[in-house]
């Protein structure tokens, strides 16, 4: 893929893919940083791309995967204690506590790295099963949760 054919395809692309993100989750400023990464990595490893019809599909692939690798890194916390962009709160926080408290070890473990951004197929790696047997877990493990929580309310 040369450079005109790149360009042409970013300035359709990035507006896509921020789109794409933005579905995903991510914050405005958010997804606009991700995808101009996305597009600058796939810039810079454009001789992998097999199909160039497919651009627009692979470089969202590089967004999620840059997007997923946000919530695996650990956020500095600033010295006063007090995070200026985001403050989760409290309530949320024992939620989740309390919903991740409902499932067995295996299962929690599970579900932890599936919060922090691990796809099927990386939980899948360490943990000696399929990717569709890791996502079948996950469901049957979240409609547990959903009606326990039903129950008890």
């Amino acid at each position: 893929m040369d450079r005109a054919q790149f360009a042409e395809a970013f300035e359709t692309g990035v507006p896509v893919t921020r789109r794409f993100l933005l579905s995903r989750g991510a914050r405005a400023d958010e997804a606009d940083e991700i995808a101009q990464a996305a597009w600058a990595r796939g810039w810079e490893h454009r001789m992998q791309l097999r199909d160039p019809s497919l651009i627009g599909y692979w470089v969202n692939s590089i967004a999620r995967n840059l997007f997923r690798a946000r919530f695996r890194t650990i956020q500095p916390t600033p010295i006063d204690g007090i995070e200026p962009f985001y403050v989760l709160a409290l309530e949320d926080d024992l939620d989740l506590k309390k919903m991740l408290d409902r499932v067995g070890p295996r299962d929690r473990s599970l579900l932890e790295k599936s919060l922090h951004g691990y796809s099927a197929e990386e939980i899948a790696s360490t943990e000696g099963i399929s990717s569709t047997g890791i996502r079948v877990r996950l469901l049957r493990i979240r409609q547990n949760i959903r009606q326990q929580l039903a129950l008890a309310s």
